[in-house]
């Protein structure tokens, strides 16, 4: 029975000496149908061959099959069906192990980093306590007592701020009690001088004297008083009224003085005795 099937499976015929046959029995040449197909005779060879591995991917012979059938009026089905599968591709399988060593690392890499920051922080705080209690007991002491000392000067040094501010106080109060004295002897000094000089005025006042002219006409004038101080001069216009004040005696030239009107000190001098057209010089006051 095995044999029997065993000679039924070698009696089959193949993909390609099923090819074969349509192409032998419908008298196309190898040639013929390789150009359309735009394949090598060579490649309808090997199709006919069963030589698929030597054309290309599974998928490519699939592909030379169904159009040698059409070309040849052929049913492809039935002979597609008798092709092998294609294998099942191993490089998914490759990636899947790439990308689970790649997570693998990764994951790693991280255990790794945290370990590390551990490491450190462990490390770091066995360090900061480790200074902190290496530092001596003495220095310790040291720092503290200068911290004391440094506040015992602060509280010594307030009591003298205060007895100086209230030095300065009482030093002020004295400057303003010594300026008030000063001035109040200052006022009285100034009240004790003040009357000799308002008497000197007075006196000085009284050796002044006045002289009013009044010109009736046009008249030149020329006075200096005693002590000799030039007090008028020049060409004076009818209607004008000089007044003039000096220390007496004053010499007085006019070049007319009939022209001329003159009081001294509220009283009328007469120079009606001096020489008309002529000058006339006099002292003021008139000699009796």
């Amino acid at each position: 029975m095995n044999e029997e099937n065993t000679q039924t499976q070698s009696e089959q015929p193949t993909v390609g000496q099923i090819l074969k046959n349509h192409r032998e029995q419908a008298n196309v040449s190898i040639a013929t149908i390789a150009a359309p197909l735009k394949l090598s005779e060579l490649q309808i060879k090997r199709l006919e061959n069963d030589e698929f591995a030597l054309l290309g991917p599974i998928t490519f012979v699939k592909g030379y099959i169904k159009n040698y059938c059409r070309e040849l009026k052929v049913d492809s089905a039935p002979i597609l069906a008798m092709m092998p599968a294609p294998p099942e591709p191993t490089k998914p399988a490759n990636m899947q192990s790439f990308s689970r060593r790649t997570e693998k690392e990764a994951s790693d890499s991280r255990l790794m980093f945290f370990s590390y920051l551990i490491l450190a922080i462990v490390i770091g705080s066995s360090a900061l306590w480790f200074w902190q209690n290496a530092t001596p007991i003495e220095e310790q002491t040291s720092k503290i007592n200068v911290a004391n000392s440094i506040m015992s000067e602060r509280q010594a040094a307030q009591p003298s701020i205060l007895q100086q501010q209230r030095q300065a106080e009482i030093n002020d109060e004295s400057l303003l009690e010594s300026k008030d004295t000063l001035e109040t002897s200052t006022s009285s000094e100034a009240v004790t001088e003040t009357a000799p000089i308002t008497s000197n005025n007075e006196s000085q006042e009284d050796a002044s004297s006045t002289i009013v002219m009044n010109f009736n006409g046009e008249s030149w004038v020329e006075i200096y008083d005693g002590e000799g101080e030039k007090i008028a001069f020049g060409v004076k216009k009818a209607g004008y009224i000089m007044t003039v004040s000096g220390t007496p005696p004053f010499s007085v030239v006019l070049g007319k003085h009939d022209a001329v009107d003159i009081t001294l000190n509220g009283e009328p001098v007469d120079v009606s005795a001096f020489p008309k057209n002529r000058l006339a010089k006099f002292t003021l006051p008139l000699a009796e």
